[in-house]
């Protein structure tokens, strides 16, 4: 037991560090799936409109890859939990992943666990306050989903079950998660393997239930929707992803205890002798540091956008379903289909606006690990540094938006025949651009002012997510709304183009950009 001493330290330590970061995420994963609870009492109060529902969601390939097994969507708690299962288990396995490498691989990259270790602790001691903490942060958001379901008329016992079966998954990931923080020996390589153990879980999951269902029984994700909630109630389905975390955290912890802090089981490859012309330039080097990133981004919003491009042919349907849909979506000029799609790309930019923050952001990672004082030894300028990694953000999520778009499109065209709308796809995940480039010039501004305040920024786009959520019910005051950016975008294509907010939100972006170089210039290093 000694390689445990100091865990009950290490997790106290770990509380106090995230006492912000930990409650919102928790209070995010509820109210989540609080917005599920009130939107469907509200979407479907009628039997007729839960079976019109299943009447356009059955048999539809690519809804059932999305989502799963329709033969719940007859009761109001089944399709539920077909609509919700995959996000908050994906939102809530992402949550695992971030916290676990927190607290393991990233602080033994910045060299804060061999400090830790030398006070005493046991060496197995930051792994277990890790997923401790993680694993509480899931259950307490379990117990908040039962909350949630129970207060808004679902039944008591299956409630229960669709909790346990979202933390089922959030368990899987944060012993997978585990394992790979032993694997590798970055938390950037870390965060990419555990994304890439997600997709593919999903990937299994679609695949499996658009056939005959087998190969969704090796995919975490598919343990999770074979619970069956509110439809057959398999509680013995559980058993997969208990035995699963079992494994996963022991094996991680064996890891752990045979190989070398500091360092991955498996070694990086030696670099090459010389390095390429392009690092010499401060963009082709920053380029270089976000190529990942931007690869993963590009491509998940790309599929994304062709998973609901595919739908096309039975999105009216299933908006038809709903009088509320009907209602929402009929309030907006143009037809149903369109504003459906403004509406999706706009959710879609926000999530983007995270990565532009990200990437807009690099600056502040490194200087947070001290390696911007050698760059700046060299014959390189403090603007041209800052503004290779903020260039690269820009182009990259417009990049991102244009893919999207595309993908949407080609979706929609595979599936209608028709792909006419294409074009007019691609220039609406065009019109999203300027709203993420002011939110990510908030953060560069915040960067300029003070390292310490760039955090700040992702408090921002955590406003103007709850700004849009609350707004889409009417229940905020306009000015209030207007705060944000994503607000002031023209609902393309379900109306016509507008030029003059996009313009002036490009202006403010310039303007907060050049306002955020010029005080970066001005202050010292951390």
């Amino acid at each position: 037991m000694a390689d445990f001493a100091g865990t009950v330290d290490a997790i106290r330590f770990a509380l106090k560090r995230d006492r912000l970061i930990l409650p919102i995420c928790v209070a995010g994963l509820i109210g989540w799936m609080a917005i599920y609870v009130v939107s469907y009492n509200d979407l479907y109060g009628t039997q007729a409109e839960l079976n019109a529902l299943y009447k356009s969601v059955a048999g539809n390939p690519a809804l059932v890859a999305m989502s799963g097994p329709t033969g719940g969507l007859r009761s109001l708690g089944g399709a539920l939990s077909w609509d919700s299962t995959p996000t908050l288990s994906i939102i809530g396995g992402v949550f695992a992943m971030f916290s676990v490498i927190r607290h393991t691989r990233a602080e033994e990259e910045d060299g804060r666990t061999e400090l830790l270790l030398t006070s005493g602790s046991g060496r197995l001691a930051p792994l277990a306050a890790a997923v401790t903490i993680t694993s509480f942060a899931l259950a307490l958001a379990s117990i908040g989903y039962v909350v949630a379901l129970s207060i808004g008329g679902f039944e008591f016992g299956p409630s229960i079950l669709l909790s346990l079966s979202l933390l089922g998954f959030g368990l899987v990931i944060t012993g997978t998660t585990a394992i790979v923080a032993q694997v590798t020996g970055k938390a950037r390589t870390a965060r990419g393997l555990v994304g890439i153990v997600i997709g593919v879980a999903w990937l299994l999951r679609a695949i499996g239930d658009t056939g005959d269902g087998t190969l969704s029984w090796f995919s975490p994700l598919g343990w999770a929707q074979q619970t069956r909630p509110f439809w057959e109630n398999r509680w013995w389905a559980l058993l997969p992803p208990l035995a699963a975390t079992g494994i996963t955290f022991g094996l991680a912890f064996w890891q752990l205890a045979r190989r070398d802090i500091g360092s991955g089981l498996i070694q990086p490859r030696p670099g090459p002798p010389a390095a390429s012309p392009s690092l010499l330039h401060p963009l082709g080097f920053s380029l270089r540091l976000q190529r990942g990133t931007i690869i993963g981004w590009s491509s998940m919003l790309f599929l994304y956008g062709f998973a609901i491009g595919v739908m096309g042919n039975n999105i009216e349907d299933i908006l038809k379903s709903s009088t509320a849909f009907t209602e929402a979506f009929a309030s907006a000029s143009g037809d149903l289909v369109d504003s459906y799609f403004a509406s999706i790309l706009t959710v879609i930019a926000i999530m983007a606006a995270g990565f532009t923050i990200s990437s807009a952001l690099r600056p502040h990672s490194e200087e947070s690990r001290n390696r911007v004082a050698m760059l700046l030894a060299a014959p390189l300028g403090k603007v041209r540094w800052v503004a290779g990694h903020v260039l690269i953000a820009y182009v990259a999520s417009a990049m991102v938006m244009a893919l999207t778009g595309l993908g949407l499109g080609l979706g929609l065209g595979i599936a209608t025949g028709d792909f006419g709308e294409t074009g007019t796809l691609l220039g609406s995940g065009f019109a999203q651009v300027p709203a993420m480039w002011l939110t990510g010039s908030i953060a560069v501004l915040l960067f300029g002012i003070s390292s310490r305040l760039s955090s700040l920024a992702w408090a921002i786009l955590a406003a103007f997510v709850v700004i849009w959520t609350v707004a889409s019910f009417g229940e905020l005051p306009q000015w209030i709304v207007d705060l944000s950016p994503f607000s002031h975008v023209p609902a393309v294509p379900a109306v016509s183009l507008e030029v003059k907010p996009l313009l002036v939100m490009t202006l403010l972006a310039a303007a907060f950009t050049a306002a955020g170089l010029a005080l970066w210039c001005r202050r010292d290093l951390l």
